[in-house]
């Protein structure tokens, strides 16, 4: 099925495709908390775009690779490199909602990250999501990192797809919705040895 698929590097000119792919791939809560970003009358889509089109911040371009099928984008992975030393946590600065998630990410210091990982519904189980992980894979092996990490939903039907190509769970922290309406309960970080 990769037939006439193309991985390439994003542009700022996919910024709507990147907010639209980040919120498929979290069910939802980048809108809700793009919603408390808004300027003016900026929609909650057009600050996704707006943080998309950025040129540094984790949720950027500059961190994503697109799936193309005969120049149709199909699907994004957004990853890059933690740093080998775990962040402070300062629940003073960090929302709520975000510790369990920053918790997770310490424990897979000094790996690459994949932050998003998504493909459009009428595209899925194409080999896109396969191929842009392949990518992912040979560039942290490339820049000398030995692991790939992720965190994802335990309702997220992935979670099947992610173990068939070698991630492993390596632990669990309970989701703190602060009125984002979903039906996990628990994140959980998975890692593939490189």
């Amino acid at each position: 099925m990769n037939t006439n698929l193309t991985i390439r590097p994003a542009d700022e000119d996919d910024a709507r495709h990147l907010a639209n792919l980040i919120i498929l791939a979290g069910d939802g809560l980048p809108l809700h908390v793009w919603e408390d970003m808004r300027e003016g009358d900026e929609t909650a889509i057009e600050v996704g775009c707006r943080r998309a089109a950025r040129s540094e911040g984790a949720f950027s371009y500059v961190n994503a690779d697109m799936a193309t099928r005969d120049g149709e984008v199909i699907s994004t992975v957004i990853s890059y490199p933690l740093s080998d030393e775990p962040e402070p946590i300062r629940p003073d600065e960090i929302p709520p909602m975000f510790l369990p998630l920053q918790e997770l990410e310490n424990l897979v210091a000094g790996t690459w990250y994949v932050n998003v990982l998504a493909t459009y519904a009428t595209h899925r189980k194409t080999g896109a999501a396969s191929a842009l992980l392949d990518r992912v894979g040979t560039r942290a092996r490339k820049n000398g990192y030995d692991g790939l990490s992720l965190i994802t939903g335990d309702i997220n039907p992935a979670l099947d797809f992610y173990r068939r190509l070698g991630f492993s769970e390596v632990t669990r922290r309970g989701i703190v919705k602060q009125g984002w309406d979903y039906d996990g309960r628990e994140w959980v970080l998975l890692h593939k040895p490189l």
